[in-house]
């Protein structure tokens, strides 16, 4: 005789296992990618490739219509909007399920991958959820006790929503999380946490910053993180099972007369939202397929960018903090990121002094060429990086002796106390020959 076993899911176990993985800037990210996915809304089916993003966010007004504003402190976080807000019959159906419905199809959000970002950020925060959308259609409320919530073992699950009436304007969602659990509640007064979560949101949106959205912290407004890239630059593209992927490597531009490490290695975004910056690990080929990462390496900008109208196909992971490793199109994107990144890294060799790893700016300016952003690179035609080098010039190794004090004075000058002697040779000599010698 055959039996049913119980199977059914325990929902306290299930609140643990979405929300032990992602910190709580992730957390207020994800309740943010709602708003943001609601100011795209309108033109979302427009979004398909990267030309596809650039043609939109290009004629977007100078001033975006969507305003999304975090403010918080030890009893509560609210995320409000004032985008077109979510309809009643979208709230019933599709908004609180864990994960999409079969047939979400086409009119997916370009920023929702499995359909439990908000849900999960929710219950990591706090206990008591408040949740209101006004819609020109008619939105809904929502009270929901999570704990009370958790207990109640009844199938199906359901959230107790409310029906609101259709507002032609004042449009917009608010979400306000009250009884925060106690890590929450300690990291917020930990005195970084703001300014962390300003530098998230600066990065993860940098490209929907000022151009589909307006955000703010408590009040202070928040700009979006800019790449610049040298016109010098490779690029790459192809489309693999529904994705479009870009791959742009170079030089980036330089800030003030050093380049800053934070700003160097692998940039990935998925529909233009940052998924990864900056990384200078196995994971984007650093000490497999290409060298270890050294300071040499600084200047080195690489990005790629996934798009597609279906979010589920690109390699980023549930939390849309990382990438997985096993997804093809990333696998394909992977030998060609090496391709495209080994002759710049092969110039930066070259630059390697023998005294230090200082790599002189000018000169690798000189080759990157007039800086362009990397917005616009993103459409490039395929091109390659190209070192130029003028035709029966010879090198010739300068060297001559200096006391330490005498190079300390120098750093001091230039505010540099890491400068190495190589450099500091290389700019009195460039020094000689504009003020002494003349001419180019």
């Amino acid at each position: 005789m055959m039996f049913d076993a119980n199977a059914n899911p325990e929902k306290r176990l299930f609140i643990s296992l979405i929300t032990r993985d992602i910190s709580l800037t992730d957390a207020v990210v994800d309740l943010m990618d709602n708003s943001v996915n609601a100011a795209m809304r309108p033109v979302r089916n427009a979004f398909k490739t990267a030309a596809d993003f650039h043609k939109v966010f290009a004629r977007r007004s100078a001033k975006p219509a969507v305003t999304i504003k975090v403010v918080f402190d030890t009893e509560q976080i609210t995320v409000t909007d004032d985008a077109a807000g979510i309809d009643f019959n979208s709230a019933m159906k599709e908004v609180f399920r864990f994960g999409h419905s079969d047939d979400s199809g086409s009119d997916r959000d370009r920023l929702s991958v499995y359909g439990i970002g908000m849900k999960r950020a929710l219950f990591k925060v706090g206990d008591k959820i408040s949740v209101v959308s006004d819609h020109e259609h008619g939105g809904f409320s929502l009270e929901l006790d999570v704990r009370k919530w958790a207990r109640d073992t009844q199938l199906p699950w359901t959230f107790p929503i409310d029906k609101r009436p259709p507002k032609a304007n004042a449009t917009g969602t608010k979400i306000v999380i009250r009884h925060l659990h106690e890590d929450t509640k300690a990291r917020i007064s930990d005195g970084r946490f703001e300014s962390d979560l300003i530098e998230k949101i600066s990065k993860v949106y940098s490209f929907f910053l000022g151009r589909i959205v307006i955000a703010s912290v408590n009040g202070k407004p928040v700009h979006a993180t800019e790449f610049e890239i040298g016109s010098n630059f490779s690029h790459d593209n192809f489309t693999s099972d529904g994705v479009s992927c870009s791959i742009t490597a170079g030089i980036a531009a330089a800030s003030g007369d050093k380049f800053v490490a934070d700003a160097a290695g692998w940039f990935v975004f998925c529909n233009f939202r940052t998924v990864i910056y900056g990384d200078k690990s196995r994971l984007s080929g650093w000490g497999d397929t290409l060298p270890l990462f050294q300071p040499k390496h600084r200047p080195f900008l690489g990005l790629i960018f996934f798009t597609s109208a279906d979010p589920e196909l690109l390699p980023w992971t549930t939390t849309k903090g990382s990438i997985n490793e096993d997804n093809l199109v990333w696998q394909d994107a992977k030998m060609r990121m090496v391709a495209n990144a080994k002759p710049i890294l092969k110039f930066l060799d070259a630059r390697y002094s023998a005294e230090g790893t200082e790599v002189d700016p000018g000169r690798v300016a000189k080759i990157s060429g007039p800086p362009e952003n990397v917005f616009e690179a993103t459409v490039s035609q395929h091109k390659l990086f190209k070192v130029k080098r003028k035709a029966g010039s010879k090198q010739v190794k300068v060297q001559y002796f200096a006391s330490q004090p005498e190079l300390d004075r120098v750093r001091k000058h230039f505010a540099r106390a890491t400068m190495s002697a190589s450099e500091i040779g290389r700019k009195t000599f460039d020094f000689f020959l504009r003020n002494e010698v003349g001419g180019e």
